[in-house]
Parts: structure tokens; C-alpha cells; sequence
């Protein structure tokens, strides 16, 4: 049996290469949004990754919307881990996402975040948001390959939340509000 350690909530691409139909440099603002964040979300070497239509539309409008959602989005990409985020529709009662260390056994690192499927558009970018930030927090700590390496981390760096094994960070509740103000403004 796999047991999960949630790490749960409380509370910039630009395309400069050549046009291919003129000689005239292409900006980001002269291609079509969906062909930048295509790449961040589609491309080989992407590391924040959905199968669900709902979050693939919040990730583009995220990254779209959101300064530092995009930054966000392209630090996880430059990072070893791997990233899943998934909508799920029950979670522990005072918990509306959570991140989860994925045990395999390979050097790869995975990650899962799940996100309550019932909140609004904005308040799930900005919780996806938050989310990326732990995964950055994740990334930045190598020796993190398990469930005991991620207690361990957040031992040291979070806070502890109102339920067992749950964990916050100044940093992720920053981002969270960062992103939910620029998607207001």
C-alpha cells in the first residue's frame, strides 16, 4: 500500500525566433497566445503536466493572466521533478489542494498536486499557484525522493497546518495571493 504525505493549503515565455513566413522577428505579442503556452504545457521537456481539459484551460489562462503564475510555471520546467496536477472532487475538509511526493523507484522524481474541483476559476489558478511553489520547494531540495524525505523538508521549512502531516510556507501562501491579485487586476 502506497501511503501519500499531502503537503496541503491553508488558507515567461517569449518567442523571439525567426517568423517563418517573413524575415521580421517574431515577438511574443505578434504570435498567438496559444502557441506560447502550447509550448510551456505541451512541449517535450515540460514538467507541469494535466490530462484533465479543465486544468490545461486554467494553466493557459494562468499563464496568460498571471506574471507570476507564467514564472512559476517556467521555474517547475526547469527543474528535475515532474509535476501531475490533477482535479479531484473529495478532499480532507479544511484542505483545498495538496501536494504529494509520488514514490517510484527511479531517479526521476514525481509529484502530485490535487485541487478541489469545486472552486472558481481564479481561486484555482491561485491555488495551482501555490501548489507550484511547494514543488519548487520540493525541487530545490535534492535529497527529496520519498515520503520520509518530504516530511522531513517541511519540517524544516513549513509550518505546521491544522490536520496530521500537513504542512504550509510563507512562500506559497505568497504566491498564492500574488497570483489571485494579478488575476483580479
Amino acid at each position: 500500500m502506497i501511503a501519500w504525505l499531502p503537503v496541503v493549503l491553508s488558507g515567461v515565455l517569449t518567442f523571439t525566433g525567426p517568423s517563418a513566413s517573413s524575415n521580421t522577428p517574431t515577438t511574443a505579442a505578434s504570435v498567438p497566445a496559444a502557441v506560447r503556452y502550447d509550448a510551456m504545457l505541451e512541449g517535450p521537456l515540460r514538467r507541469v503536466r494535466t490530462t484533465d481539459r479543465i486544468v490545461k484551460a486554467l494553466l493557459v489562462e494562468g499563464l496568460q493572466r498571471s506574471q507570476t503564475f507564467a514564472d512559476l510555471v517556467a521555474a517547475v520546467n526547469a527543474t528535475d521533478v515532474i509535476v501531475y496536477i490533477q482535479r479531484v472532487a473529495k478532499l480532507p475538509p479544511t484542505i483545498a489542494g495538496q501536494l504529494m511526493m509520488v514514490p517510484v523507484p527511479t531517479a526521476q522524481r514525481y509529484l502530485r498536486i490535487q485541487i478541489s474541483d469545486h472552486l472558481s476559476p481564479a481561486e484555482t489558478i491561485s491555488l495551482i499557484g501555490h501548489e507550484l511553489r511547494h514543488a519548487l520547494e520540493v525541487a530545490a531540495a535534492p535529497d527529496v525522493h520519498d515520503q520520509q524525505g518530504l516530511a522531513d523538508l517541511y519540517r524544516r521549512i513549513g509550518e505546521p497546518g491544522g490536520i496530521v502531516h500537513s504542512f504550509d510556507t510563507r512562500a506559497a501562501r505568497n504566491s498564492g495571493r500574488r497570483v489571485l491579485s494579478e488575476l483580479a487586476g
